[in-house]
């Protein structure tokens, strides 16, 4: 357990990594991060074992702040139509990416660290399983046919989701947000069989 100037530090040193990881690219040093920081060479080894296990943080904290905005609020307040909130979420997915400093760089340029991959791994599992649920969900609520596979369509939608944002992203310049909120969202329709 932190102390209070401990959580603080801690802190600091994830802004300066997120600085780190932005300004470099998708790489960085411990020793950038503390001098970014302003905190001696050896400080962030007393708070992450490792610089992959402060990248593993900051992956975390992106899925943390994302699943917040777009999975983990019901959208009554958008409708009580199920296929209209998923819309919302959607548009709310592809603001984030689009909005947070780390979504160009999360499951692409940060791919090559062993624990990062699995840390995303981990995460995308458990938004399969979400997804999936709510496949589910839009099927008793007959907005979604019942032939549909809900697992499998499930992991379809997040896998397409997550590389269509990549590419999306990593275009130079990046797609416009109103064309990648329009085709993923089409693409959800298409694949969930969504009529109306």
């Amino acid at each position: 357990m932190l102390t209070k100037r401990g959580e603080a530090t801690r802190r600091r040193l994830l802004e300066a990594a997120r600085e780190e990881l932005i300004a470099c690219g998708g790489e960085f040093e411990f020793a950038a991060v503390a001098q970014r920081a302003d905190v001696s060479a050896g400080l962030p080894y007393r708070y992450f074992e490792s610089k992959s296990a402060l990248c593993v943080a900051l992956v975390d904290e992106f899925f943390d702040q994302w699943e917040a905005v777009a999975y983990r609020p019901i959208l009554d307040e958008v409708s009580d139509d199920w296929w209209i909130r998923e819309q919302a979420r959607i548009e709310k997915t592809v603001d984030f990416f689009y909005d947070h400093p780390l979504g160009s760089l999360v499951g692409t340029r940060l791919a090559g660290d062993a624990q990062v991959v699995g840390a995303v791994r981990e995460r995308l599992t458990h938004q399969v399983h979400a997804a999936t649920t709510n496949v589910a969900r839009g099927q008793q609520l007959g907005r979604v046919p019942d032939f549909i596979d809900a697992e499998l369509c499930g992991a379809l939608l997040m896998g397409g989701l997550h590389q269509a944002l990549a590419t999306a992203l990593s275009s130079q310049p990046a797609m416009e947000r109103a064309r990648v909120v329009s085709a993923l969202q089409d693409f959800m329709r298409r694949v969930l069989c969504i009529q109306g």
